[in-house]
């Protein structure tokens, strides 16, 4: 259900989250995720699912467990409380009242970017699904580096029929590459050959009234940046040059900040690029 490549079970799950199935739609809806999927297979997983108490069966209906669904929420309330409790960085943004902050520091762009898609990942459910995202980053390396986790996010975030706004300070080929995993409806991109900020390792979020601005280290942004400069295709080899790179240690922060005033303004500079 929330593994990387989820197992039967997890597809089941899954399904049945959307309410009670019959045996055979839920085969059906299975085979849509995974069509190799024998019938064989999915009756086995039911098995396991029901010998644990996941599941119950009437007849040839389906559906979730009232006992584990219990289970699961005391335990998703117990760790909430205690996550909130050590005020760990995952939980205590959702707080903020207009005008307040709060910020985090980071050894690595990539422990930066783990915590950095949980906060716009939480904030795009809990915000307005009407009001469209918008995004800037001086480049789109997030793609080119971990594809899957980020057309995650992305097709997860407009769902919905919400629209999201990417726009890119710089036009290199790299930048020119990514484009094509946005449709122009829904997900817009634009690489733009002049930069929208000074900075060249300055990304900013905005989700309705809520700011997530992001500093990545500048020596090794200045390091993505060269690569970006003297690369003209996208291969396996400069992928791997990028996760490297992203690995290095430095000095990350990243602020979440509530703020109507400032996102408003930031909305404004998006439309001068965008048909919004």
């Amino acid at each position: 259900m929330f593994s990387k490549d989820p197992k039967i079970e997890d597809l089941i799950l899954d399904v049945l989250s959307d309410g009670q199935q019959s045996t055979l739609a839920l085969i059906d809806k299975i085979r849509e995720k995974r069509p190799q999927t024998t019938k064989q297979a999915v009756y086995q997983a039911l098995r396991v699912l029901k010998a644990n108490e996941t599941i119950v069966q009437s007849r040839e209906e389906v559906s979730l467990s009232s006992v584990w669904l219990k289970r699961l929420a005391d335990f998703t309330e117990k760790a909430e409380l205690n996550y909130k409790q050590k005020e760990r960085p995952s939980t205590n943004f959702l707080g903020l009242k207009q005008g307040e902050k709060i910020s985090y520091t980071f050894k690595t762009f990539e422990a930066t970017d783990m915590f950095w898609a949980h906060a716009f990942d939480v904030l795009a459910d809990v915000t307005m699904q009407t009001s469209p995202i918008f995004l800037y980053n001086p480049h789109e390396w997030f793609l080119l580096a971990r594809p899957e986790s980020e057309i995650y996010l992305f097709d997860h975030t407009v769902k919905n029929g919400r629209k999201m706004f990417l726009m890119i300070g710089n036009n290199d080929p790299l930048d020119m590459y990514v484009s094509k995993f946005f449709d122009g409806e829904k997900k817009n991109y634009y690489a733009s050959p002049k930069a929208l900020f000074l900075k060249n390792n300055y990304y900013l979020n905005v989700l309705d009234d809520f700011l997530i601005e992001v500093w990545l280290d500048p020596k090794v942004s200045a390091e993505i940046d060269y690569v970006y400069k003297h690369t003209k295709i996208f291969d396996e080899n400069i992928k791997a040059k990028i996760l490297e790179i992203i690995k290095k240690r430095g000095k990350n922060k990243l602020i979440i900040t509530r703020n109507k005033r400032k996102a408003d303004q930031v909305k404004r500079m998006f439309k001068e690029y965008f048909l919004i």
